[in-house]
């Protein structure tokens, strides 16, 4: 896979109840109070390749996001709009480059570089109802997405693989593009997207392309979608989505194409909550006064398609299950277990005898919330059949991922 997704800042370590993650300085308050909200995440990935894959090997991968919004009512300028500035910095010994493999371990995994990754004015109009966006903006950081997904390290879980393997607008790449949300009713919404379908190219992945010509062509994407907002109803979403480029580039026999499309349906589901909400079931839930926690059972699912005479990863299947505040005194923190499934195409297996049908990951995950501002997150993962390479051995890799954010 060319270009993962980060979508670090919708992770559960950046929900609204730990923006208090650190103490006010450096003014920070006084910026807040007039729209101005300034925040550093510093994301280190600690790895070691014990067997199998290419080598063996350990290093440290990282990841520096500095983001800046800016509410345009607190400013003093004009109501429900928002501006959002952010930097990335990436930096550290790939894994990748040790396991091999197609979906990559772990989720920041790019080439070093330094650069704009997001620069976009968003825009709310009926009461909220409706947001529209315009400007440079990973697309992966609303489409596609799963929260019970964020609870893992490998980059599938994240964005299906089907999704990412060519050079469309997400990390580290992103490219200009336009965005609406539209939530139709309180539980379904409507989402769509038009973005520069070449940011970046396969073999230019440190180069960024804010140009737009005819040859880049056009990504679209829609989603269509079902989910539940209120704390006191069971947690769940189902989705469904599709994409299609109009942009150039090289299929899997070399010949230029002119078109690329794929389709993709996932969802998540809370099976069971420590502290019960009520005998109904979960779409029969009303709101209740008294707040109650989201500590227990889910699970969730993505199964992802894309056009397989010229594509090398035509599917995509995803799963898993996580427990929240399993340990007793330790109510944020979450545990996981996932299987990620990656196939090649029987048209690329022809071309390449003696590919594996597949790539198939496991990974075991711990997230452990040790502050407001740190989380540090020991996680295994062991890759079946690397990129479907028959001379890779499968491979055990060991992360402790790091999140400072300040």
């Amino acid at each position: 896979m060319l270009c993962d997704p980060a979508p670090l800042l919708a992770q559960e370590s950046g929900s609204e109840d730990s923006l208090e993650r650190f103490p006010e300085s450096f003014g920070r308050e006084a910026l807040r109070k007039n729209g101005f909200d300034l925040q550093l995440i510093a994301v280190n990935d600690i790895w070691g390749n014990t067997t199998g894959g290419d080598h063996r090997g350990v290093g440290v991968m990282g990841n520096l996001n500095i983001v800046l919004e800016i509410d345009t009512e607190a400013a003093g300028w004009w109501k429900d709009g928002a501006f959002t500035l952010y930097g990335i910095g990436i930096y550290g010994r790939r894994p990748a480059k040790a396991v091999g493999d197609f979906q990559f371990t772990s989720s920041i995994d790019a080439p070093e570089t330094f650069e704009p990754y997001e620069a976009f004015y968003e825009h709310s109009f009926l009461e909220g109802q409706l947001k529209w966006l315009a400007g440079i903006h990973d697309l992966t950081l609303d489409f596609a997405i799963l929260d019970y997904g964020f609870t893992f390290i490998n980059s599938s879980f994240f964005t299906p693989s089907t999704m990412t393997q060519l050079p469309y607008s997400f990390y580290p790449n992103t490219g200009l593009g336009t965005r609406a949300i539209l939530e139709a009713t309180d539980k379904i919404y409507v989402m769509a997207g038009l973005y520069d379908a070449r940011p970046a190219t396969a073999g230019g992945l440190k180069t960024v392309d804010l140009g737009l010509s005819r040859s880049d062509g056009l990504y679209t994407i829609g989603e269509l979608g079902w989910r539940s907002h209120d704390a006191n109803e069971r947690h769940a979403k189902l989705a469904v989505g599709a994409w299609y480029s109009s942009g150039t580039f090289k299929d899997i026999s070399g010949d230029d194409r002119s078109s690329n499309y794929g389709t993709y349906v996932l969802g998540e589901l809370e099976l069971w909550r420590e502290e019960p909400i009520s005998e109904l079931k979960f779409w029969q839930q009303q709101p209740s006064e008294q707040q109650v926690n989201d500590q227990g059972l889910g699970a969730f699912f993505q199964v992802a398609q894309a056009a397989q005479d010229r594509n090398l990863n035509p599917w995509y299947f995803g799963g898993g299950i996580r427990y929240k505040g399993l340990i007793p005194d330790r109510d944020e923190d979450v545990l996981g277990f996932g299987l990620a499934m990656a196939y090649f195409g029987s048209s690329y297996r022809t071309l390449t005898p003696g590919t594996e049908q597949s790539e198939r990951t496991f990974e075991l995950s711990y997230r452990a919330m040790i502050s407001p501002w740190l989380t540090l997150t020991p996680d295994l993962q062991y890759v079946l059949d690397p990129s479907g390479n028959p001379e890779l051995e499968d491979a055990l890799i060991l992360y402790l991922r790091t999140e400072v954010t300040l």
